[in-house]
């Protein structure tokens, strides 16, 4: 995400990064991962690694992911699944996500782009900065969760 939290424009990433692409890929591989019916058009495809559970109301059934109508049941089988669980956006999943989850791995691109989709605010005082690795063109941080704010 950018500084001002943008992480789409017309359904896509507004920059083209393949190194933090790739540092994504490597963090998500063996994991279980939900993300929006979007998002997994976008990318779901780069994730052969990785379980895939899609929330969509419209579409049933996928090939290679399982689906699920709501981010509760999404959740549940995720857990299920006895691996890491990550959640990989859009934006209604980010929200919908963010106050179950316990960890957060952010990239903040260096450069600003215009959007019309982003992560949603979160507060810092329930969120420890734990890691930081600056990189060229972003930084990567990892937040954990504060004891007793969820």
């Amino acid at each position: 995400m950018t500084r001002s939290r943008v992480i789409g424009k017309d359904r896509a990433l507004p920059w083209n990064m393949p190194e933090e692409y790739e540092q994504f890929l490597g963090h998500v591989r063996g994991s279980t991962v939900i993300l929006g019916r979007t998002s997994y058009e976008i990318f779901g495809s780069d994730l052969p690694d990785a379980r895939l559970i899609v929330v969509s109301s419209s579409v049933k059934s996928l090939a290679d992911a399982a689906v699920c109508a709501d981010v509760e049941s999404a959740v549940a089988q995720a857990r299920s699944h006895g691996t890491p669980v990550f959640s990989a956006g859009g934006a209604s999943i980010y929200r919908q996500t963010l106050p179950l989850a316990d960890a957060m791995y952010l990239s903040f691109i260096k450069e600003d782009y215009e959007g019309d989709s982003y992560f949603p605010a979160w507060s810092d005082a329930e969120w420890e900065i734990v890691r930081t690795v600056d990189h060229t063109r972003y930084e990567f941080r990892v937040y954990e969760r504060r004891p007793g704010t969820d």
